[in-house]
Formats: C-alpha cells, sequence, structure tokens
C-alpha cells in the first residue's frame, strides 16, 4: 500500500521568553519505519522542511513551513492513505486545517492521526475534522494492523485494538492495545526519508546546539502517574528500555551515516534504573565514540550519584535536567511528583561536581497553588543556585489533554474543550501571562507572573552573586554564539532578532 506521512508545522511564539523550536519528529519515523517494514510504500511530507525559510503569520503566533493549502498540493497524488502525526495539542489547529485540505482535494483518501494529541483528545478531534480514523497510544503495531485490513479492503476495524473512528454518526473507541514491551524488536526510525542535516542547518533542533544533532529514544513511557502529565494515558505507566548496546548502535550509525556530533535523548525519564544508565555509559566507552549527548526533557534524580554523574560526564553528556516543578512539598504531592528535596539535592551537588551542566524544570500557577506554594519555589530556586545549578525553565501552568488535571478542569467547567485551551502552552510562555491563561483558583495573572519573576531572578543573581566566573563564561558564549546553557540560548536568540 502507498502510505504518505505529514509531519505538520508548529506554532511558534515569537515574542516568547522561552520559545518552541521544530525538531524531527521522532514517533513519526518510528511509525515510517515500522510501516515500511511490513511490506508498504512510505514516503514523508515534511511540512517544515519544505519551506523552511517560509514564516507565516497566524495571529498572534507564527510557524514554519507549508502553509496547510500548500501541504495539500504537495500531497502525493497517487497515495492510497495519508496519516499525520500532531504531538502537542497546540498544532492542532494547523493540523486540523491541513486534514481539511487534503479531504477536500482528495475526499476518497482515507486520512490517519496518531500522537498525542489524538490520544488525549480522539473525540473533539473526531468532531471537528474530516479525519477518518486515530491510532491510540503507542503507534507502530497499531498502524501495521490498520494499513494491512486498509489494504486488504476491510472496511471494519472494529477487531482492531487501539483505535477510535466514527460509526453512525458517533466516535467508536475498540479496547486498547497493550504496550510494546519488547521495544528492541522495533526497527530504528526511518530518517533516510527526512533531511536530518536541514533541521540542524535551520537550528530546528532540541535542547543545546553542540554540532550535527540526531534525536534519540533509548527509554519509553514512565512508571509514575504526575497528574499534569498525559503520560499514564499514552504510555500506561510502563518504562521500558532498549538494551544499551542497540542504543549505541543506533547512536554509532548516525555518527557515521549523518557525522552526528550530538545527541539528545527524547526519553520522558531515561535514568530510571542505575544499572540501565552504568551499562549504556559502559558500552559508550568500550567504543570510543567522541560524541556529544544530552537529556534536555527531564529524568529522574533519585539513582543520579557520584558514580552515575562521572560516568555521565566520561562518556560525553554535558547537560541533565531534573522537574522539580515546585519548591512546594504540598504542591508535589497534589500533583503526584513523588521527589523529595532532599534527592533533588544530591543529584544536583553530584552533578555539579562532576562538571554537568544542571537545569531544572518549575511550573507556577497550578489550579491549587497559593503564594505561599511559589514563596517555597523561590526558596528552593536559591538552595539549587547555591549548589551551583547553571538554568532554571519555568512554565506557567497549562492543562494538557489526557492529563488527570485536564479532565478534573473539564469536569469542573472551569474549561471546554476549545481552540484556546489548547493554545495555552505557546502563550504560556508570554512575557506576562493573560488572565485568560491563568488556571490557577486562588491566583491572578499578574500575581503568578510576578511570582515568576522573583523565582527567575532569584535564581540566576544567586548564582553569579555565588559564581561571578559564570557571568563572564555567558558573555563569551553569547558574544560567539555558543550554547551551554538555557539562558544562552535564549540570550543568543535575542541576539539574533
Amino acid at each position: 500500500m502507498r502510505i504518505q506521512l505529514i509531519h505538520p508545522p508548529i506554532y511558534v511564539n515569537l515574542k516568547a521568553v522561552q520559545a518552541t523550536r521544530p525538531s524531527l519528529p521522532l514517533g513519526l519515523a518510528y511509525v515510517a519505519a515500522a510501516l515500511r517494514e511490513d511490506g508498504h510504500e512510505v514516503s514523508i511530507l515534511d511540512a517544515v522542511m519544505a519551506k523552511p525559510e517560509q514564516i507565516t503569520e497566524d495571529g498572534r503566533l507564527h510557524y514554519y513551513g507549508l502553509r496547510p493549502e500548500e501541504v495539500a498540493e504537495a500531497a502525493d497524488p497517487t497515495a492510497e492513505a495519508f496519516g499525520i502525526s500532531v504531538l502537542f495539542s497546540f498544532t492542532w489547529p494547523i493540523a486540523r486545517r491541513i486534514i481539511q485540505c487534503l479531504k477536500e482535494r482528495y475526499p476518497e483518501t482515507p486520512i490517519v492521526g496518531g500522537g498525542e494529541h489524538f490520544t488525549g483528545m480522539p473525540e473533539y478531534s473526531l468532531n471537528s475534522s474530516p479525519i477518518d480514523c486515530i491510532v491510540l497510544g503507542e503507534g507502530e503495531s497499531t498502524a501495521r494492523e490498520l494499513f494491512r485490513a486498509m489494504e486488504q479492503g476491510s472496511p471494519d476495524w472494529s477487531a482492531i485494538p487501539g483505535l477510535a473512528f466514527r460509526h453512525n454518526g458517533k466516535m467508536l473507541k475498540t479496547p486498547g492495545r497493550p504496550r510494546i514491551l519488547d521495544v528492541d524488536t522495533l526497527p530504528w526510525p526511518a530518517w533516510d526519508l527526512f533531511d536530518p542535516p536541514a533541521y540542524y542547518r535551520h537550528g530546528h533542533v532540541m535542547g543545546i546546539d553542540r554540532g550535527m544533532t540526531m534525536p534519540m529514544l533509548a527509554t519509553r513511557g514512565c512508571p509514575y502517574a504526575c497528574t499534569y502529565c498525559s503520560n499514564a494515558m499514552m504510555w500506561q505507566r510502563r518504562w521500558c528500555a532498549r538494551e544499551p548496546k542497540d542504543v549505541v548502535d543506533e547512536i554509532a550509525q548516525y555518527h557515521r551515516v549523518y557525522g552526528a556530533m550530538n545527541f539528545p535523548f527524547h526519553d520522558l525519564t531515561a535514568i530510571l534504573k542505575k544499572e540501565w544508565i552504568v551499562a549504556f555509559c559502559e558500552e559508550l566507552l568500550r567504543r570510543e565514540l567522541k560524541i556529544s549527548w544530552q537529556l534536555p526533557i527531564g529524568t529522574r534524580c533519585e539513582v543520579i550519584d557520584d558514580d552515575v554523574t562521572r560516568l555521565l560526564c566520561a562518556t560525553g553528556c554535558h547537560m541533565v535536567t531534573f522537574a522539580p516543578e515546585s519548591g512546594s512539598e504540598r504542591t508535589r504531592k497534589l500533583v503526584g511528583k513523588r521527589m523529595t528535596e532532599a534527592s533533588l539535592m544530591r543529584a544536583v551537588r553530584a552533578s555539579v561536581r562532576n562538571r554537568l551542566t544542571v537545569t531544572n524544570f518549575f511550573v507556577a500557577g497550578f489550579p491549587h497553588d497559593t503564594s505561599a506554594d511559589l514563596r517555597q519555589s523561590v526558596r528552593l530556586a536559591f538552595r539549587l543556585a547555591v549548589a551551583g545549578a547553571h538554568d532554571i525553565a519555568l512554565s506557567i501552568f497549562f492543562p494538557i489533554p489526557g492529563s488527570q488535571l485536564y479532565d478534573e478542569l473539564v469536569a469542573s467547567g472551569r474549561i471546554v474543550p476549545s481552540d484556546e485551551v489548547l493554545l495555552a502552552p505557546i502563550f504560556s510562555m508570554d512575557a506576562k501571562l493573560r488572565e485568560e491563561n491563568n488556571f490557577c483558583r486562588a491566583l491572578s495573572a499578574r500575581t503568578i507572573t510576578r511570582m515568576k519573576y522573583a523565582v527567575l531572578l532569584t535564581f540566576y543573581l544567586t548564582q553569579f552573586a555565588v559564581r561571578p566566573w559564570r557571568v563572564f563564561g555567558l558573555l563569551w558564549n553569547v558574544l560567539h554564539a555558543r550554547e551551554q546553557t538555557r539562558l544562552g540560548v535564549f540570550l543568543i536568540n535575542r541576539k539574533k532578532s
């Protein structure tokens, strides 16, 4: 069967304090590889790289790449099915217009959606677009079975687990599909169908730019169930790790084929078991690969000690990210963040001692946050700065479809599924929070904005007071456009603009 998979553009907020950069779509590349392994003829329409210099203004936002009508024009007219992946729900307004344009041009060609957005909002997506079918959760096995049924001409998909589609005018959702436990059986992402060097040339990389970049995924899922995260819905709280040797084989392949030097890992929580990360680092050392790698998404801190951080540094890991989310123990308990401040501080100190750049993720404005909770975040920011952490990234809370907090806000009538709610993440990066994007019951948008800057200023002023030499390093890196820290990336981008 001839299948074309589409990578839609994503919105960027050019006026934001923090910016989201497009990056190579790992999930779509994995699905493409699985379908090709199944015997299908697979092509990719990458709307981002088809016109990387084109920036389209869309209200307060912008996006890179093809416009929706241009995607339909560029689509393969011989394709027997289209697939579109949507990871972030704030991309949905663009993706929906692409689906509409495709269906107008090719009304008889089925369109299949997959990714975290569709998994979190299947009914909303089916009702607001002419999409034909949605793959729920982990996509490879379900996509294989669905497209095999399409190729055989079967109109009945009700026996295929992990799908949502219209039936007699209503959504029919089939039983969920079990997770793929042996992830080493999956083929590597089909990057030959994309143009990875083009992403790097245009600065579209995740994390810190340290040379030609290829994204990696060593593990899937997370065993925790934080109430603000859609992990439990998407990955069923299962953490599945690949064999370290297979991961290093893949790194070596990209180093050889693309000249890749920098490998950001997109895992939800890569370092969960000490024996796994030690085995991975030892395999890297055995191969003597001269690379750089990083954990920009965030990882657990419980097994991070001097032994682990020494190995991380020795193998080229230059950046680790922890996600305390809040300095308030009350808030962490309410959102299901099973982390102690003591374990966090131990991990940060061990990382700093072994020359790793350390970032910490915070969130302000959870629905139940109070001023006292945010003052605790200011306190923790101070402690982290004294301990030697290099960066802090603070996001304003936004509800993620498929998360427990999203469902609670909908059930209480606080929000209704809409484009405005879906776009909240991109506007949460504004310099000032607007009241319509504030989901906290007790605090105003103005108070949350003020506390956000209190956290950031406390951290950076304390860090530079305790370690003044870092100021000169930061200025040198910004002057030479050399990315080392998140603050440096922000200042470099501001300098370019």
